[in-house]
């Protein structure tokens, strides 16, 4: 007998396969290394599976939209229906030589106040972006004047004179105006008015204990100063930022910033003071006193100055006490005013340190909210805020800064009473939708955070990759994502990008997969979908007949034809439900008048090349396979002999993610062989007969001794004499109509079996009645238990290796006692078993195949260190000459990922292997 050791260098792993010969007079060194091909260089993680899953979802938001706050008010330049009198202000002008056109403006606004008519609009411009010093006194009613632009910029022309004053006017607007004060007067008068409504200006006053910046008289009456920034100057010198004379009636102070001072009302009747902002200097934020009446405190927030932000105004407790000054409550409400006042909703910020009472209520301090709360029956939505709100600069003038905007966390954030009296319906930027306590509204820094699922990757049976797209803002994030197995992956990102978060599941199944993103700032977005597994668990049932084109049962009463096809439905019959990705059929061909090949595979794919069945004319032959099903729940299967055959179908399992076990690949162990006793009595089978099989505890222990559930095997039929059938099936239930062996006199046959195992841990082979007897081997190749962790992956049929191709193999036929190897998954230990269908053609003596793992290392193949592996004892299937004979292998992959395929017979033989699936156990 001559030997070859074909590939065993280091193009072995390049190549995939390999021949080698037996040991007795294996070469010390190579010789014709094969060919390489794509089919020779393939690998279990890069196989095809019929249907990989998607990921689409898109990407819900759950972040809260918000208009963003705008630098400046929006304005327009004609708020009234008369004529439009134009002003284009220089810091040089004088007198005036325009008439008041768009063509020819104004210089002087008081040249176009006194130019105005009631209805008219005085638009007021300044391209230099410079104040121009102007003193202006209206006294026309009726009339509207409106700043265009950023810097309509008045600073005091006549240092004896406030820079405005409107006196004894009616209707009246001022809108989006910077007015500066002088030392001893105030930036704004109001005097013997009524109707005046001062809007979106910016008012800075003089650093003198002189009257406030805005000054309205006791003679005037329905008043509004609404989102306007107003400063005294200075916090520590007393003044005031409003101050209302007693007598003035109906004011409303609304949406206003008032930085490092505050507002002081005598003996007013009717005050609204409503979503103001102020931060306070030394003096109370709001003072109440000389028997006011009808004020409605609500919605404000009130705030201690600070170094950090009102350094240029001071006012915080250190410059108090430097200067002499107290450190007052933030709102003081005098005993004669206390029964007419109402004070509600308001939110209160001690900044550091600060001892900053809320309330000084009748004369009576109150240094915490609870003390107030208790004691009167005020406050009882006041809240204290423990977020500093961020430093705003409305007009970007030295003094114009205050904290303003409020953050995340903040207790102002949509706690606003909606129906406090002279609630503003826009914030101090002209925002809607305000909800919020204070002047500004919260705005969202992260409004469009949203997360997709924009793919991923099955890496294993178990589990794979997970891509998310995160939209956001360039900000710290936090992604979680929950697998719903119970676990979860939590990972610091940053800003908007792409991610991928990997996991893996201890068992197959579907699962709800949850990701979930949040910013710094409260905002959460997340998105949903359904996890999976590639791998599927085992389901044993029947054996059920599913397919028998000779009598219709499962298709019509008809052959198939000469390179035709047959449907099998599988899903929705003897128990199977949808979703399935494989079924355990036993495939019968018989009536054929021609030799052919049967090849099943999904139905809706491609048909490969491969091939589960081979037959001779007049010959009856089964064999196993583990056929991927279609989405359908349909499998196809493809007659390519030229004449019309009977199909039949049986199933035994299936594999989905309903069932509790997993598969379990062993090394071939010999569990019963009637020639020798092994497991049963010596003796034949007779007809009708039958024997048990035990498959619990077997194996030397390495079969579970419980919980097993089915079980692969190699049947064998010997020394048969004449015509038979076998049957396969659980002990202790009914034998089915159905069958695994079909037995020609004279011949071995050997086929692969996978059948549920009894509540007994056995399994029963039966003969068919007025069969011969015969002896049977029984060799187990892998069980399926809820204890093992193989997860089936199946693939779209493919061709592994075709001795017959030099395409793809080099060496030629295997020779007596040679051995092909496949490293299907080398040094993977997580891949267990692969799902084979053998086939040797081209036979020149009778032998058996041998299937079995190797022991050796790729690495020791490459550095001709192998040593040789035992030869098998139990045959995958048996031939005589001439003969092209199938059979399907449920092959362990050993420790190292290689399986070895032994020619065991005195001639030569070419080999076929096509994969169906492989088992993993990660």
């Amino acid at each position: 007998m001559s030997h070859r050791r074909l590939g065993a260098t280091a193009a072995f792993v390049a190549a995939g396969v390999a021949l080698i010969p037996t040991a007795a007079q294996a070469d010390s060194s190579p010789r014709a290394a094969h060919h390489t091909t794509a089919a020779a260089t393939k690998t279990l993680s890069a196989a095809t599976a019929p249907k990989k899953h998607h990921f689409d979802t898109p990407a819900p938001r759950s972040a809260r939209l918000q208009r963003a706050a705008s630098p400046t008010a929006a304005v327009s330049a004609k708020d009234a229906t008369g004529t439009t009198i134009h002003v284009r202000t220089t810091p040089s002008c004088t007198s005036d030589t325009g008439d008041g056109t768009q063509a020819a403006p104004y210089c002087l606004i008081q040249d176009a106040v006194d130019a105005a008519h009631p209805g008219d609009t005085v638009s007021v411009q300044n391209p230099s972006g410079v104040a121009s010093p102007q003193t202006v006194t209206v006294t026309t009613s009726g009339i509207s004047i409106v700043g265009v632009g950023n810097w309509a910029w008045l600073q005091p022309a006549d240092a004896a004179k406030p820079t405005l004053t409107l006196d004894g006017v009616s209707d009246v607007t001022v809108r989006n105006l910077i007015v500066e004060g002088t030392a001893g007067r105030s930036a704004v008068r109001i005097a013997n008015s009524t109707g005046v409504t001062f809007d979106s200006g910016y008012v800075d006053g003089a650093r003198d204990a002189g009257p406030a910046a805005v000054d309205v008289d006791g003679a005037s009456s329905g008043v509004t100063i609404s989102r306007t920034y107003i400063d005294a100057g200075s916090a520590t010198a007393g003044a005031r930022a409003v101050s209302l004379a007693a007598g003035a009636k109906d004011v409303t102070l609304a949406a206003n910033l008032i930085a490092a001072s505050g507002v002081a009302a005598s003996g007013v009747q009717g005050l609204d003071v409503t979503n103001n902002t102020i931060q306070r200097g030394c003096y109370p934020a709001l003072t109440v006193a000389d028997a006011s009446t009808g004020v409605s405190v609500e919605n404000n927030l009130f705030e201690d100055a600070n170094l950090g932000t009102d350094n240029p105004l001071g006012g915080h407790p250190a410059d108090c006490a430097s200067t002499g000054d107290t450190w007052a409550a933030d709102v003081s409400v005098s005993a004669d005013s206390a029964d007419a006042v109402t004070s509600d909703y308001n939110a209160f910020y001690v900044y550091g340190t600060d001892a900053t009472s809320p309330y000084d209520w009748a004369g009576t301090g109150y240094p915490t909210l609870a003390a107030f709360q208790a004691a009167t029956p005020q406050g009882a939505h006041d809240v204290k805020d423990n977020v500093k709100a961020a430093a705003q600069q409305p007009r970007s003038l030295s003094s114009g800064i205050i904290d303003a905007a409020p953050q995340h966390g903040s207790a102002v954030i949509g706690s606003a009473n909606p129906d406090a009296p002279g609630k503003p319906a826009t914030d101090f930027y002209g925002a809607g939708s305000f909800t919020s306590r204070g002047a500004v509204e919260y705005v969202n820094p992260n409004p469009t955070l949203a997360v997709a699922i924009a793919g991923g990757d099955d890496t294993s049976a178990y589990g794979g990759s997970l891509d998310t797209r995160i939209t956001s803002a360039s900000v710290s994030l936090t992604e979680t994502v929950s697998w719903g197995d119970g676990k979860s992956t939590t990972t610091t990102v940053y800003g908007p990008g792409g991610y991928t978060a990997e996991h893996r599941y201890a068992k197959a199944g579907v699962f709800p997969v949850t990701v979930t993103v949040t910013d710094p700032y409260g905002n959460a977005a997340s998105t949903k979908t359904d996890w999976v597994t590639e791998g599927r668990n085992f389901t044993a049932v029947g054996p059920a007949r599913l397919l028998d084109t000779r009598n219709g049962t499962g298709a019509q009463k008809a052959k198939v034809p000469g390179r035709g096809t047959v449907r099998v439905q599988i899903a929705g019959r003897a128990g199977v439900p949808a979703g399935v990705t494989a079924a355990v059929l036993n495939l019968t061909v018989t009536g054929s008048s021609a030799g052919g090949v049967i090849t099943a595979y999904p139905d809706g794919y491609a048909r490969p090349t491969t091939s589960n069945l081979n037959f001779v004319a007049g010959q009856t032959v089964p064999n196993l396979g583990i056929v991927p099903v279609g989405e359908n729940g349909y499998v196809d299967l493809y007659n390519q002999s030229p004449k019309p055959v009977d199909l039949i179908a049986d199933i035994t399992g299936y594999y989905g993610l309903d069932g509790a076990s997993y598969f379990q690949p062993l090394a071939p162990y010999r569990a019963t062989d009637t020639r020798y006793g092994t497991g049963t009595p010596k003796r034949q089978i007779g007809s009708g007969g039958s024997i048990t099989v035990q498959i619990a505890g077997n194996d030397h222990g390495q079969i579970p001794s419980s919980g097993v559930t089915a079980v692969a095997l190699n049947v064998t039929a010997v020394n048969a004499k004449g015509g038979a059938v076998l049957t396969v099936y659980p002990d202790g239930k009914a034998k089915p109509v159905a069958s695994n062996l079909n037995v020609t006199g004279g011949r071995i046959i050997a086929n692969a079996v996978v059948t549920p195992v009894g509540s007994d841990g056995r399994i029963r082979v039966a003969l068919n009645t007025g069969a011969r007897p015969l002896d049977v081997v029984v060799d187990v190749v892998g069980y399926y238990s809820a204890s093992a962790k193989g997860a089936y992956v199946p693939l779209l049929p493919d061709r592994w290796l075709d001795t017959r191709d030099p395409a793809q193999w080099s060496g030629g036929p295997l020779g007596p006692g040679d051995y092909a190897i496949i490293p299907f998954a080398p040094d993977e230990p997580d891949f267990t078993g692969v799902v084979l269908n053998t086939t040797v053609v081209n036979t020149t003596s009778s032998g058996w195949l041998g299937v079995a793992p190797d022991p050796n290392t790729v690495d020791q193949y490459n550095s001709g260190t192998e040593v040789w592996p035992p030869t098998p004892v139990s045959s995958t299937l048996n031939w005589v000459k001439g003969q092209i004979v199938p059979n399907m292998s449920q092959a362990s992959l050993g420790k190292h990922g290689i399986v070895d395929f032994f020619n065991r017979s005195g001639g030569k033989t070419d080999l076929v292997v096509d994969l169906f699936g492989y088992y993993q156990t990660d």
